[in-house]
């Protein structure tokens, strides 16, 4: 008599966890917070523990918009997720939520590295700073700004079909 089993559900991780287990594995593989440009990682992480993602680094670009628009860049969404990691200056905000001139030239600026994490089930980043490389600010998925509206649209939107030259 064969016994009646449940089929197993795998259910996706929280976004933010995944997120916090890849930046965490990057933190290791990356000894500096000035990369030449945006990088693009795939990722699979269904049926693993979050603090185990298996990454594949797919391209690189000096402009991260430009870099989540190349049609190579579609590869990624042959993964449970994809990472975008960049590097730059932050400063502090102003009591307007804005900073006042560019952050590279500000008084108070620190090099920070940036780990974005897109998956169907959401967005979320974890940022480090140079200056205290064991902290980390983690974001579940609130990120505003032009960055935030790229990520989004590079995955969640459906891919440009180009006209052969047929």
């Amino acid at each position: 008599m064969e016994k009646d089993t449940a089929p197993t559900i795998h259910s996706p991780a929280d976004i933010l966890d995944i997120a916090v287990g890849v930046e965490a594995k990057l933190h290791t593989m990356l000894e500096t917070f000035e990369l030449p440009g945006a990088r693009l990682y795939g990722v699979n992480c269904a049926a693993r523990p979050v603090t185990e993602p298996n990454m594949c680094f797919l391209a690189q670009h000096p402009d991260v918009y430009e870099l989540l628009d190349a049609p190579s860049s579609a590869l990624a969404r042959m993964f449970d997720a994809a990472t975008i990691v960049t590097t730059g200056w932050a400063a502090p905000l102003g009591p307007d939520g804005t900073v006042e001139g560019a952050p590279s030239e500000h008084a108070q600026r620190r090099r920070v590295r940036l780990v974005v994490v897109v998956a169907d089930h959401g967005v979320a980043s974890v940022l480090r700073f140079a200056d205290q490389p064991d902290d980390v600010v983690t974001d579940p998925g609130s990120a505003t700004g032009s960055l935030a509206e790229a990520i989004t649209r590079f995955w969640f939107d459906p891919p440009v079909n180009l006209p052969s030259n047929a």
